[in-house]
């Protein structure tokens, strides 16, 4: 076993025949052209004028669903750990709202349409408008089944108090797991969407949009339902919780730094389609910091469906130590993300790592991480930020103890970092938070606490804390972190592992009109699968990469598109580093590819 020595709050390590990779952290490279906040002279504001047919009330929670809200987390079994928080369910609609077509109206004119309020509005444009309510709910988000909108059309929802989000655009569709919007934190929320005055009839026919539930959040800290508060006063098991507002640079001197790397995530699991948050953080890589990467815990989520409906709130905290809690509407967000990798504390390290599909307040921090080993490092202090029962962000400092104490924790020592709090705590949703060195590398995320007390988040004597270790986490995201060096395989929606998992193949697309994205992967065998770019339906482009060393001592890459689009195929061998890129033109039919020279053997 090495050696881990610590200098004023930086890891050194002397391991072994084992080479330490960190880097530290950075200040987010946010784009140069910035989504401006949408106003309310972009919507129409049906809202006041909507008729019977165009409300979708939902009415209180019936018993079993003020039951299943009120359940903790029981996703995983009976492990040990502290479990997400949960703070809302889907609520299902008694028949889907939305519509399969729309007709073109004419100047001046308004009537119901497929659940919704359609009518043609002064500047010529055509609008959409819904509206869905849940008694009792504190905040609100809609489960868009699918969309498909003529180019040119958006989507916002918005609150009676003026909170608007959006615009969504739908030219290309949605995944095929569907579309979550932005949380309004209110109990009723509008749907609008807005067709431009140049959409013809035909574009209209084919318009497409479908709802299929409604997510009532209520929780006495995250989304307050409109009755009042029963009490204010923490739970005794949470009084030792330090706000953030409350530590200074003399308590931390990364503490402002570090509150600029912390998300408050909140997400929908597709296993009991119900509501969570927990924590989780930003991630610099060695080219720099400009792709949002995010690290939290498997337990937390470990799909693309709940990838794609997180919604992540940023530097959530009080203006004043022990202030009052904020309106968390007030604060920057982001929607959405792309599952890369995930691993659980069976085989892993409780892992899941993301990028974000939209980019972090400009002034955010990606945080270092090394993958020097701590798990032995005793008295090692640590630290890290959270967020506990989805209140404002709590401080917690640690120490490692490299035999914890009560010895009845569960997962094996060489993966799992334990340590006992000094000052503060953690809590449900803390789960994911980063824990780092004082200078901000990371070495774990929060995976829980074990213990004879482990009700109680402040009994540090009788429980500990654990965290998965960065060092068993990082084999499985160093293609994203340490760009161009190789790296495992991991398949994700958007990249397909051929070969005996060793290539990794990545499909981009451009169309004449100027959209672009990733394609869509679907494995078919070991050695190959396809793609899509629109629509989950309409199969684009066909894979295969085949082992030929026993024929000519390489690896061949055969294509097949049915496409017109532009296309750049990048295809990657995972063991030695090299890679092969193949375009397609905008405009020009997909020519057959079959490169049977395409990487050397072995």
């Amino acid at each position: 076993m090495g050696v881990l020595v610590v200098t004023a709050g930086v890891a050194r390590a002397a391991e072994k025949a084992v080479a330490i990779q960190e880097v530290g952290p950075a200040i987010f490279q946010a784009p140069a052209v910035v989504r401006a906040a949408p106003q309310p002279s972009d919507l129409v504001l049906a809202a006041p004028r909507l008729p019977e047919a165009a409300r979708h009330p939902l009415g209180e929670l019936t018993v079993a669903e003020r039951d299943e809200l009120l359940s903790p987390d029981r996703r995983g079994g009976v492990m040990r750990r502290k479990a997400a928080m949960k703070v809302g369910i889907s609520r299902p609609l008694p028949a889907p709202v939305g519509f399969s077509g729309l007709p073109a109206l004419s100047a001046g004119e308004s009537r119901a349409v497929s659940g919704g309020f359609l009518e043609r509005v002064p500047d010529g444009s055509l609008a959409w408008t819904a509206s869905f309510s849940s008694t009792g709910a504190g905040a609100l988000r809609l489960h868009l089944l699918k969309a498909r909108l003529p180019a040119g059309s958006r989507a916002y929802v918005y609150g009676e108090d003026g909170e608007i989000q959006g615009p969504y655009d739908f030219t290309s569709g949605t995944r095929p797991e569907g579309f979550w919007t932005n949380t309004i934190f209110a109990d009723r929320i509008f749907l609008e969407v807005r067709f431009p005055a140049t959409a013809t009839a035909a574009e209209l026919g084919k318009a497409l949009l479908v709802l299929g539930t409604v997510a009532h959040l209520e929780h006495p800290d995250f989304a307050p339902s409109s009755d009042p508060k029963a009490s204010s006063v923490r739970p005794k098991s949470d009084a030792c919780f330090i706000d953030r507002s409350c530590v200074t640079a003399a308590d931390f001197p990364n503490v402002d730094m570090a509150t600029r790397s912390i998300g408050q995530l909140t997400f929908m699991d597709p296993t009991d389609h119900q509501y969570y948050i927990c924590t989780g953080g930003l991630l610099n890589t060695t080219a720099g910091s400009s792709i949002p990467y995010l690290l939290t815990a498997n337990h937390c989520f470990d799909t693309q469906a709940s990838a794609s409906s997180l919604e992540a709130f940023w530097q959530y905290r009080t203006a004043t130590c022990n202030g009052a809690i904020p309106n968390e509407n007030q604060f920057p967000r982001t929607l959405g993300s792309q599952l890369l990798a995930t691993g659980s504390y069976t085989n892993s390290s409780d892992f899941t790592f993301v990028r974000l599909s939209q980019s972090p307040p400009a002034d955010s921090v990606a945080l270092g991480w090394t993958t020097a080993n701590v798990t032995d490092a005793d008295g090692l202090v640590l630290y890290r930020l959270s967020y506990a029962g989805g209140n404002p962000m709590i401080y917690t400092r640690e120490q490692v103890t490299a035999n914890p104490t009560p010895l009845i924790c569960d997962p094996p020592h060489d993966r799992f970092i334990y340590q006992k709090d000094i000052e503060g705590g953690t809590g449900g949703g803390s789960s994911g938070s980063p824990l780092y060195l004082e200078d901000l590398r990371v070495v774990g995320q929060e995976f829980g606490e074990c213990g004879t007390n482990d009700t109680d988040n402040c009994d540090a004597v009788n429980n500990s804390t654990e965290d998965g270790a960065f060092r068993t986490t990082f084999p499985l995201v160093q293609q994203w972190l340490v760009p161009g060096t190789p790296g495992p395989c991991v398949p994700t929606s958007t990249s397909l592992c051929l070969s005996n998992a060793r290539f990794r193949v990545s499909v981009y697309y451009a169309t004449k009109d100027g959209r672009s994205g990733a394609g869509m992967g679907t494995r078919l065998t070991g050695d190959s699968g396809t793609f899509w770019f629109f629509d989950a339906a309409n199969i684009e482009l066909i894979v295969k990469v085949l082992d030929g060393c026993g024929v000519n001592g390489h690896f061949w890459v055969f294509a097949g598109g049915l496409t017109d689009v532009g296309v750049t195929l990048l295809v990657e061998d995972t063991v030695t580093g090299a890679s092969r890129t193949y375009i397609n033109p905008v405009g020009t039919a997909f020519q057959p590819l079959q490169d049977t020279l395409a990487f050397s053997c072995p």
